[in-house]
């Protein structure tokens, strides 16, 4: 049955509160559903994106003052949140201490966002950042030779919901499998060139808090997490947006 067709699907962007046509969006709490905890210096790109002090989603260092996130992540009520109220964390595996707070100047949404479709955005720090073993930029993806096969293991580590306890700090890693397209569009049929799907167990995957977290195969950024069709968890695969499809507006940007 195809997500878009039918009422008893919902999809689920996984940052902050909202409201969409197409679904609810609910509040972020702790950590990816079913990961493992992840070493101090194992992802030196994964950002904890903050608004108001809080996570609620997770980015990826692209270059040394640019955060890749998803749009909604910086979006409140229908309007792009001002740069003051944002913040990220970088070098910690803990969200709430540790690392470096990097303050955020300009949130620059790519200029086709709406609802799902081309959910991204760039966070411009105020400072740029000093590599060191724990805080380091990732490739980005250029063109979908990039992309993994069908099967394939693909990263992703991320500070969102855990499915036995909502109280825990740590970075958890995910190895989701790479999704074929005819499975992606039994879920989503509104899939194009411009997203992919990543497969997992029933009770495991993105979860709130988990939205633009960084999707990673051969050491490049290949995907940023989007939303969950249904539930955390279900039994559909989850939505990441295609990096590559973007690469020339994310480069034109990235400082």
């Amino acid at each position: 049955m195809k997500a878009m067709a039918s009422a008893r699907l919902t999809i689920v962007l996984i940052g902050l509160w909202a409201f969409s046509s197409v679904g609810v969006l609910a509040q972020p709490t702790s950590r990816i559903w079913g990961g493992e905890e992840t070493g101090k210096s194992d992802y030196p790109y994964v950002a904890s994106v903050r608004l108001d002090g809080g996570h609620i989603c997770g980015g990826t260092i692209i270059g040394p003052k640019s955060i890749l996130t998803a749009a909604h992540c910086a979006e409140e009520k229908g309007k792009i949140v001002s740069s003051d109220r944002l913040v990220v964390r970088v070098g910690s595996t803990n969200q709430f201490s540790g690392g470096k707070l990097a303050y955020v100047s300009a949130v620059t949404v790519n200029p086709d966002y709406s609802g799902v479709k081309n959910n991204l955005a760039v966070l411009t720090l105020v400072d740029a950042l000093e590599w060191t073993e724990r805080i380091r930029s990732i490739a980005l993806a250029t063109s979908n030779d990039d992309l993994p096969a069908a099967g394939a293991n693909v990263v992703v580590a991320g500070w969102g919901e855990q499915l036995e306890s909502d109280s825990a700090f740590k970075l958890n890693s995910y190895k989701f499998s790479m999704a074929s397209e005819e499975v992606c569009k039994n879920a989503y049929s509104a899939l194009d060139g411009s997203e992919f799907c990543l497969d997992h167990p029933l009770k495991e995957g993105s979860c709130y808090g988990d939205a633009g977290n960084g999707a990673v195969y051969n050491n490049k950024l290949v995907g940023v997490s989007n939303f969950v069709v249904g539930a955390c968890g279900s039994r559909y695969p989850d939505v990441f947006t295609n990096v590559a499809q973007y690469a020339a507006w994310i480069q034109s940007v990235v400082v």
